[in-house]
């Protein structure tokens, strides 16, 4: 083999071998799967999909609850050019994905109480909501508590005594909430 023809096909492997780190890098089937974050823009519940802020539609899989357009989630891309997303791993920017608080209720021979908690700052979304009463005495210790009628911006406290326990009264009862969208 003369030195010319030595020197072309050693240029032809170099070429074939860019070629083909260019191709697999671009090609979901020929790299393997992939993952990275990405910022949600739209969100499709109907579909069961968000759409980045880069374009791409990326299917969320069943723990990614209550998505919101400024979530940071993290996506990955199967062999086969498919995205999914497993959820948010933080709010978007001015969203507080966790918010806690104590409201203090009174009330006067009942078996139910309510009170309206308005969040601090707005959810993006409708939050669940955990509530817990702190303490009490006597029959007031055996009370139950639950959020009800939940939105983005409030709920409702709902204490209830056993169904054994008859009116009772409290005063400056602590009941402890804790609201998330995660």
């Amino acid at each position: 083999m003369s030195r010319s023809a030595h020197r072309a096909a050693r240029d032809l492997v170099g070429a074939l071998r860019r070629q083909t780190a260019r191709v697999g890098s671009e090609t979901p089937s020929v790299r393997g799967a992939d993952w990275r974050i990405a910022v949600v823009a739209s969100v499709n519940a109907g579909a069961n999909t968000v759409t980045t802020e880069d374009g791409i539609v990326v299917r969320r899989w069943e723990s990614y609850i209550a998505p919101a357009v400024g979530d940071i989630i993290g996506i990955t891309q199967s062999g086969g050019g498919s995205w999914g997303t497993w959820g948010r791993w933080a709010a978007g920017p001015g969203i507080q994905a966790i918010q806690t608080g104590t409201a203090l209720m009174s009330w006067s021979g009942v078996s139910v109480a309510t009170m309206t908690v308005t969040f601090p700052v707005p959810f993006p979304t409708t939050p669940r909501v955990f509530v817990n009463l702190a303490s009490g005495d006597g029959a007031v210790a055996r009370w139950s508590a639950r959020g009800y009628q939940k939105s983005p911006t409030s709920f409702l406290a709902y204490l209830s005594a056993p169904a054994s326990a008859s009116t009772t009264t409290g005063a400056n009862i602590p009941v402890d909430w804790f609201a998330t969208i995660l």
